[in-house]
Parts: C-alpha cells; structure tokens; sequence
C-alpha cells in the first residue's frame, strides 16, 4: 500500500476552518458579509466571552428556504458563482461557499433563516460539523445564526487566541469596517450585555465614519475622490496633525471589500510623505473601485488580501490623490500643522573633553566622588543628538539617551504605584475612543490606576481622565492612551502592568535629536544611579556599549 491517501472528510473541514476561521473576529467577519450580500439592512451583533462563548449574529436580509439552508452547511456550496468566468467578476462578498461549514466544524451552531414568503423559518443545529436537530421556527423574515464554543473541539487553537480585550477589538474592528463600508445599513453590537455600538439606519459615510473614527478624526476630516478611466478612489483623511502610532488607523477596501493590502496603506502612508512624525501613521478610510476583472480578490481563503493586475499603476495613482488631497485643504490646515510653538528649540551644543569639566560646580565634583557607576564617568561629549559620550581609565562608553531616559521613567512610575501619588487635573481630560480601542481600555481600567492614572468611563466610548502621576505632567495624554491601547491589544501575555510602563515610558521619554547641554546630561547620569544604575532599557536592549581603551589603541596600531 502506498503512502499517500486521501484526507477523511472531518480533516479536511478542519483544515479548512483553519484557513477561514483564525479567530472570533474571523466568524464576525464571514457572517456580517453573509449578512449583507443577503441585502440586509439591519444587522445585530451579540458578544459573550469574547466570542469564545457566544456569537449571535441577526439580520433582516431576504433568508433561505428549508432547501438552501440544507445546502449552505455543505462545502463550496454557493449562489455566488456558477462557472470559472463568475471568478473575475466577482462583486459579492462572500462567494467560496465554506464559511458556514467552516464555522459549524469547530463550534456548536445554530442557523435558523426564513423567508417573507415563507409562514415559518427552518433552523439547522449542528456540533462539529454534524447535524443534531433540525426543524421549524417562528421568527420573522431574515437569519439568525448562534455560534458558541468556537474551537470547543479543537483546544489548541484557542492557545493562540490572545486576551480577551483584543480579541473583543478586533470583533469591533471588523464590524467597524462593514459599518464604514455600508454606511446607511444599522449596525447594533452588544458585548456581555453592553451596548457597544448602535449605528442607525440611513447614515452618510461622513456621519458614519465620524461617529467610528473619533472625534479628533471628525473635526479633522476631509473627504476626497479621484476619478481616472479604469479606477475611482475616494474617501476621508484627517490632517497629518491628528495621527496613530501603528497602521491600525488606515482602513483600506476594493468594491465595498475590507482588505488589508499593503499596497494601499503603503500608498496612503506614500501621500502622507513629510509630514508626519517618524513611527506615525495617518488616519484615512480608502476605497477603491476597480473593474474586478484587474483585481483578484481570490488569493487569500479569508479574503482578506487581494493581487492587482498593475500594482504599480494603483499606487501611484493613489499617492497622488493622497497628496492632491492634502494640497487641496493645505490653507485649511496650515495654522494646525505649523503653530508657533512647532518651532524648534535650540539648545546649547555640549562641548567636549576638558571643556566639560571646567564647567563642573564644586556640588557636582562631590557629586561625582561618590560611589556610583554613570555619575563616576567623565563625560566626553554628544554624539549625533542621539548618544552620550562617557569614559573612565579604561573604556569609553557609548550611552543611548533615549533608552537611558526610557528607563529612568519607567523606575519612576513604579513608584508612584497607585493614585495616592497622582496629581489632580484643574479639569479632567475627555478622550474620545473608537469601539476597538473603548473595549481594550475597559479591561486595563484598574492597571491604568495602579500606574497612577486616574481614569474611567466617560459615555458610551469616552473616557476622562481626571489624574496623573507627576512624571507625566505636561503629556499628550491622549496619545499615550491610545499607544497603551494598541501595545497591549497585540499582547498574548496580561501583564498588563509591565506593557502600560513601558509604552508609556518610551512615549515620554528623550528622542534622538534633540543635543542635551551639560547640565541635562548630569542629571540624566545622576537619574540613572539614583534607580540602581540599570544595564538595560524596559525592553532588554543594553544602554551603552563599552569600548576597553586596549581595544581602541589595537584598532590604530598602538599596540600589537
């Protein structure tokens, strides 16, 4: 007997719910999409455990009668396409006929659909891909679909799942893009019982997107298009003053399809070119509408990625349109992306050698006397605004200031543990959150606190934060949060404590440069040794790299 055989029928399902279904956002997505090729025009989204427990998803679409819905369990059964011409025409969103089998194969799942010319609904239950009961059901024209246990059957899938904050995100996320994409159809989500989202009927994409990226977004965005003879892009941006620090924020879609296609966040990032800070990503929704037969959206099992037939002509054409766009609203914008206090500051430049120490007080020559490690090195100079020169009799030190400065905050909020620490705000700071990011913050409310950030729930996705620890006087609070809230959304781990410090410790700290006069580079030393003269930055990274003086004359020939 030869060794290839043919994979049993309950294998290959997995295999296939393994390409389909990553997570619960996974099943969101595909029954939202079902849901709306179905010409739904209300659809409900119930939550329990961040998915794992329960999905319910309800809609008013046109249903199924008892025939299709027996054939809509079964693999690569569809209404979408009939023959291979159909797969470059493609113009519905779900079409590969293996979503709900996927779905069913490692959950408990209940369907239950009826049609307005039916007297009653049919419902199909099913546990791993085999049918328990079926029968009918009064219900009212649409579908119903209860998923719950995902993966009950499959446990080391759900070892891959990460906290239940993000994974209640990016259930948000994905509803977040169907609602951006069908703005006029009402979206309402409730997640263990709260309502999280309640999106009307009938809304305008400026209402809807205003409503689900913010209000710094809304107060910001402006809407454009671009209209060539094969290819129509339009959309909204906010300015380059109101930016994100990961590609979260740039929702990208092709035929009303959300997809995560590199091509076009590069592009949107490319139109943005000089004027956004480094690590900083604009906030933009990007549609693009294309002849399908010059996009294949059939690369990718979820759907998730599509393949142009001229990559290069979509993303200079859509760069340019980025930057008309920005050009267009440059006066409307000019007092917001250039204010006075932008200009730079100019400091001092250090100066080298024995310059240094001559300008010692004689506080900071008994300063040095005492026994430490940074503040016992002589400081040679700056280097590239980015590094500290040091030496002693035998090395020279090469000391990263931002990482140093990183540390140095990161000791200090775990000593303000705790409010007891915290400075009161003259007026509590209102920070407006998408869905997404409101979730992820419900869950590090009390880590936040013990940081000494004194925050809480401020509306339906608003928050105030009425306190700060006095290291973080003087912050873009909102920014901060929002940076939190990404780091920790792309955790597996819950040591929510030692993410938050970080995050918030590379935020605040020095950048690269920004050249620190004598004065500032004493006191980062001194810092340094009054938190136990640390090696290494909040991250691991080593703060300095030392350079033995043998190893130096070696390099210039003074010894062999």
């Amino acid at each position: 007997m030869g060794n290839i055989t043919l994979l049993s029928k309950d294998l290959i399902n997995q295999i296939a719910a393994g390409e389909v279904i990553e997570r619960p956002a996974s099943v969101v997505k595909e029954l939202i999409e079902n849901a709306l090729d179905a010409a739904a025009t209300s659809i409900s989204v119930q939550i329990e455990g961040a998915g794992i427990g329960l999905i319910r998803v309800v809609d008013n679409g046109m249903g199924m009668d008892q025939d299709d819905l027996a054939m809509s369990i079964q693999r690569h059964a569809t209404s979408k396409i009939r023959d291979v011409s159909d797969l470059f025409a493609i113009r519905t969103l779900g079409f590969r006929g293996e979503a709900l089998p996927s779905i069913t194969s490692v959950s408990r799942t209940t369907l239950a659909t009826r049609t307005a010319a039916s007297p009653h609904g049919y419902f199909i239950t099913m546990e791993a891909g085999e049918v328990v009961e079926r029968g009918k059901r009064g219900m009212p024209p649409g579908t119903i679909v209860e998923v719950k246990d995902i993966f009950f059957n499959t446990p080391a899938r759900r070892k891959f799942l990460k906290t239940a904050a993000t994974e209640q995100k990016n259930i948000l996320d994905a509803i977040s893009r169907s609602a951006l994409s069908y703005p006029s159809i009402a979206f309402a989500v409730t997640i263990d019982g709260r309502q999280v989202m309640n999106l009307k009927e009938g809304l305008s994409f400026e209402e809807r997107s205003g409503i689900l990226l913010g209000i710094d977004f809304r107060e910001s965005m402006r809407e454009f298009s671009n209209a060539g003879s094969w290819m129509y892009v339009h959309g909204a941006l906010a300015g380059p003053e109101v930016s994100r620090p990961t590609r979260s924020s740039i929702y990208t879609f092709v035929n009303t399809r959300s997809v995560r296609d590199k091509i076009l966040a590069t592009a949107v990032i490319g139109g943005f070119k000089g004027m956004l800070m480094k690590n900083r990503y604009p906030v933009t929704v990007l549609f693009v509408d294309i002849d399908p037969a010059n996009v294949d959206v059939n690369v990718h099992p979820a759907k998730a990625e599509v393949r142009f037939r001229d990559p290069s002509r979509v993303f200079g054409f859509i760069v340019a349109t980025i930057k008309a766009a920005l050009l267009d609203s440059a006066k409307a914008w000019h007092h917001m992306m250039m204010p006075a206090s932008a200009a730079p500051i100019r400091t001092q430049g250090v100066r080298r050698g024995p310059d240094y120490r001559s300008l010692e007080t004689s506080q900071e020559r008994l300063f040095r006397k005492t026994p430490s490690f940074y503040t016992d090195k002589t400081i040679v100079g700056n280097l590239k605004s980015t590094y500290i020169l040091l030496e002693d009799d035998e090395a020279l030190y090469i000391l990263d200031q931002h990482a140093s400065h990183e540390r140095i905050l990161y000791e200090r909020l775990k000593e303000a543990h705790g409010s007891a620490n915290s400075q009161l705000l003259l007026h509590p700071l209102v920070i407006e959150l998408t869905p997404g990011e409101f979730a992820v913050f419900e869950e590090i409310v009390p880590v936040l606190q013990e940081t000494g950030i004194d925050c809480a729930s401020f509306g339906e996705t608003s928050i105030a934060v009425r306190a700060l620890p006095s290291v973080l006087n003087s912050s873009d609070m909102q920014d901060i949060i929002r940076t939190v809230i990404q780091d920790v959304s792309h955790k597996v781990q819950t040591d929510y404590q030692n993410v938050i410090r970080s995050t918030i410790a590379c935020h605040k700290s020095l950048r690269s440069g920004k050249t620190l006069t004598y004065q500032e580079i004493v006191a980062l030393l001194k810092a340094l040794d009054e938190i136990g003269a640390p090696l290494t930055c909040p991250h691991g990274r080593p703060l300095f790299k030392k350079i033995s003086i043998d190893q130096i004359e070696k390099w210039i020939g003074r010894r062999g």
